[in-house]
């Protein structure tokens, strides 16, 4: 170390860059320049030469990609019990619904226009960008059916019941609360959020009370299945990636 101070202070001649080269690599203790990580650059003398560390930008991203594993796994997490108490309260309103609308609780109703089906083929192979730009479009589309259907509700009732009213808005709640969650996990990728122009379900036709509690029925019924599948499509987002040991990115997702 003390040949290396020497020949730093030494004018920079050919020879002596060779030598102390070769003092350096050789010295007890000392690795090759390259293998330090560390560049030697200038015409000579110190004020030539420069030890530098390895690039910065790689040393932040690897400590910035374990944050954001665990900020995505803290995000799924958070949301897999959003979605468990969302379909708990929805399976007790589905009850309630039921009973106040005098319906038959097997009874069979059409697909929601403009719900996605919670259902899908060859749901293992979705990307993670596919469940979450699916999920998002699903839970806006159910924000509209509710309000609209709380509305109904008490035009229809007014407060004859208001604890069906009540526990309509809780529901309603608690989608818009997932539906931001779901915005949330996409900027944590860096995708960009779709617009909410034009989304959603299409103006419904007139209907009838009759059609109207069946509808409100549907919805609810669909509403329940999308909470189970959310709770997957967060699970399969958290489950850490086999090479690394975190989260896999939204893209790469199965």
């Amino acid at each position: 170390r003390r040949e290396f101070a020497a020949w730093c202070q030494a004018p920079g001649t050919e020879e002596g860059e060779s030598q102390a080269s070769g003092r350096v690599s050789g010295a007890p203790g000392w690795n090759a320049p390259a293998q330090q990580g560390i560049v030697l650059a200038g015409p000579g003398g110190c004020c030539g030469r420069s030890l530098v560390a390895v690039t910065a930008a790689q040393s932040m991203a690897a400590a910035e990609s374990p944050s954001a594993a665990l900020r995505r796994r803290d995000l799924c997490s958070r949301g897999i019990r959003l979605a468990g108490k969302m379909r708990a309260d929805v399976v007790d309103l589905l009850d309630a619904y039921v009973e106040q609308q005098g319906l038959d609780a097997s009874a069979s109703v059409a697909a929601v226009e403009g719900v996605p089906l919670a259902a899908v083929e060859r749901w293992d192979e979705q990307t993670g960008t596919q469940r979450l730009l699916e999920n998002l479009a699903a839970y806006r589309a159910f924000r509209a059916l509710l309000a609209q259907m709380l509305e109904e509700q008490r035009e229809q009732l007014g407060e004859a019941d208001a604890g069906l009213g009540r526990a309509l808005a809780a529901v309603l709640l608690q989608v818009s609360a997932f539906a931001y969650h779901l915005e949330e996990l996409l900027r944590l990728e860096s995708r960009g959020i779709p617009g909410e122009e034009g989304d959603g379900p299409p103006p419904p036709p007139r209907l009838s009370l009759f059609e109207q509690k069946l509808r409100g029925l549907g919805v609810l019924r669909e509403l329940a299945q999308w909470a189970v599948r959310s709770v997957r499509d967060l699970r399969q987002l958290a489950k850490p990636s086999p090479a690394t040991g975190t989260a896999p990115g939204l893209a790469e997702s199965p």
